[in-house]
């Protein structure tokens, strides 16, 4: 095999700049944007994050345009308006989307992105002719994509970790100053230029000649028959036996079974589009019987996940997380009962469906954002019109108006209260403000608000764990140093290593079941968080303030006394059981 001389990747490299000059820029823009926000405040609402990730959109947005243009064979001229067109779209995106700061701009995101990555797969050949020609150019353009994909993904990480290696020898070995921020920078510059560029070279040049290409990587038969399979049919076995275990045992599903049918729906329908070319061999039994036990087994999957969802939105309304969903539970059933009906349906539905489902709830009604809110405001509502005066009551109705303070529905909760609202500054009611905002709402109805936090609200729920209830203890007042060398600051998962005198100081595990390790030296040190906290929590208040002296633990490392001085201790109570969440504080180290 002749491996490619630096003349032909070169002159590779300028075909593919003239072929897609406009996904190369929003890649280099993505890197420069980024990085430039790395070196400002770099909040999620900044914004230059926020250039940062719309440009990130217009890679896959032009990518689609560009091959849409050269597969209708438009002109110079018409390809460049369409490609305008394309980029002030997503200015009015930027100038319309707050950041990536909270759950509804960040789904919107990510609905937006998945999109128009789904549009580069079928916006080619959409309006093409369909038949068993159509659909094996269809097929070879998307396996080129995947391949191309994960080969430029290979040679991307490859590249970045040797240039990381290479830069850390020049920092340990020479003393030259590399600061981690130029890793950063780097990694953004190969994953958005670097990368794009390897894969646009994938991209296949004649995609209507595709038709008449056969080829099929025997490595890609090997890993859907042999690994996507298996696992697949694992999945399903697994949802089977929880089936019936639901049906026998009268229990309803769990939240958890979402991630089982999206594992399930990802591998199996991956498996089944890797293979769909087999299906007209007759050698190839196997996956015409994949095919038909999959779909089989997706339809009850999907009910499953639908049933799972209405159990959490029945007692506690719509979020945006619960509206996709569903909408998901039903593009799956849809999907499954399609296939699982008519076997030789295209497998362009597969991502044109889910584009447009994605692209449809986006803005407007049918939005998640919307629904949701609605969803909430009703809710609160009906917390409101009961007069019911209980605790149970007043945690509903404070969380529903949390959600929608969140989400500055002002005008939502003015129609739940029946009454107009008090003077509120919007910009800072989502952050410090927002129990007080939540109050001041509350008593204008004439019902009272419960902090999320505050006694008796209950926690997460965890099977078998029953209610929980928030507790964080604080350090309070000086704390005694007498006789030791060194206070070294440690905190529940942070790892990093700091020296005392000589000896590298570093906590070991994050320390949820409430045991903190930690290494002073060659020595191992083990604190047990979890009884100090049972004694100090107070069942009645969910944060105290506690004597410095109260919150200290002593151990011996080799001989040597040390002492884990807690400034911060938090977590979860329920009865006399104790799960901590967090904690941090100073090591005090002794000199030998």
């Amino acid at each position: 095999m002749r491996f490619p001389s630096l003349a032909f990747l070169a002159e590779r490299g300028a075909a593919v700049l003239r072929r897609f000059p406009w996904p190369l820029a929003a890649g280099a823009a993505a890197a420069a944007f980024a990085i430039v926000a790395s070196n400002s405040s770099g909040t999620p609402g900044d914004v230059w994050v926020r250039a940062a990730f719309v440009a990130a959109l217009a890679l896959p947005a032009t990518i689609a345009v560009t091959l849409l243009a050269e597969t209708r064979r438009w002109s110079l001229g018409l390809r460049t308006v369409a490609l305008v067109i394309c980029v002030l779209a997503l200015i009015g995106f930027f100038l319309a989307w707050p950041g990536i700061d909270a759950t509804p701009h960040a789904i919107r995101y990510f609905q937006l992105s998945a999109v128009l990555h789904l549009a580069v797969a079928f916006l080619p050949f959409l309006g093409a002719p369909e038949g068993a020609a159509g659909s094996l150019a269809f097929w070879q353009y998307n396996r080129r994509l995947f391949t191309g994909f994960l080969r430029a993904l290979v040679f991307s990480g490859v590249l970045f970790v040797g240039i990381a290696i290479a830069l850390g020898a020049l920092d340990h070995l020479f003393g030259v100053d590399i600061r981690s921020r130029v890793y950063f920078h780097i990694w953004i510059v190969i994953a958005l230029v670097v990368n794009t560029w390897i894969f646009l070279a994938a991209v296949p040049d004649d995609l209507p000649a595709l038709a008449h290409d056969s080829e099929y990587p025997r490595a890609l038969q090997v890993f859907a028959q042999y690994i996507l399979t298996p696992l697949a049919f694992s999945y399903l076995l697994i949802l089977l036996a929880y089936l019936i275990k639901i049906v026998v045992g009268g229990q309803w599903p769990s939240g958890w079974i979402g991630w089982l049918v999206a594992s399930v729906s990802v591998t199996g329908l991956l498996g089944f589009l890797l293979v769909h070319p087999l299906r007209a061999d007759a050698a190839q039994g196997w996956v015409r019987s994949y095919a038909r036990w999959l779909f089989i087994g997706l339809a009850p999957a999907a009910l499953m996940l639908l049933v799972a969802f209405a159990k959490r939105i029945g007692p506690y309304g719509l979020t945006e997380p619960r509206v996709l969903g569903v909408l998901l539970g039903v593009w799956l059933l849809g999907i499954a009962l399609l296939f699982g009906l008519r076997a030789g349906a295209s497998i362009r539905v597969i991502p044109v469906s889910l584009a447009l489902l994605l692209f449809v709830t986006l803005y407007g009604p049918v939005s998640p954002t919307r629904l949701a809110v609605s969803s909430q405001g009703r809710r609160l509502a009906a917390a409101l019109a009961s007069h019911d005066t209980s605790a149970a009551n007043a945690r509903e109705a404070s969380g529903a108006l949390l959600f929608l303070i969140d989400r500055r529905a002002a005008g939502e909760i003015a129609a739940s209260i029946g009454k107009p609202l008090p003077p509120i500054n919007w910009t800072t009611a989502r952050y410090a403000e927002r129990d007080s905002v939540a109050s001041r709402i509350l008593a204008t109805a004439g019902a009272r608000f419960v902090p999320r936090y505050a006694p008796g609200y209950p926690g997460p729920a965890r099977p078998g764990a029953g209610r929980q209830q928030w507790f964080n203890l604080i350090g309070n007042g000086p704390m005694d140093v007498a006789g030791f060398g060194w206070a070294v600051p440690v905190a529940m998962g942070d790892t990093a290593a700091r020296l005392a005198g000589t000896d590298s100081v570093s906590v070991l595990a994050p320390g949820a079941s409430g045991i903190a390790r930690v290494r002073a030296g060659a020595d191992t040190v083990l604190f047990d968080v979890a009884p100090l906290a049972r004694v100090e929590a107070d069942s009645s208040v969910n944060q105290r303030r506690i004597p410095a002296e109260r919150l200290r633990l002593e151990g011996t490392a080799g001989g040597r006394r040390v002492v884990l001085a807690i400034t911060q201790l938090n977590g979860w109570r329920n009865g006399g059981a104790i799960s901590v969440a967090g904690w941090s504080g100073w090591l005090l180290v002794a000199k030998r």
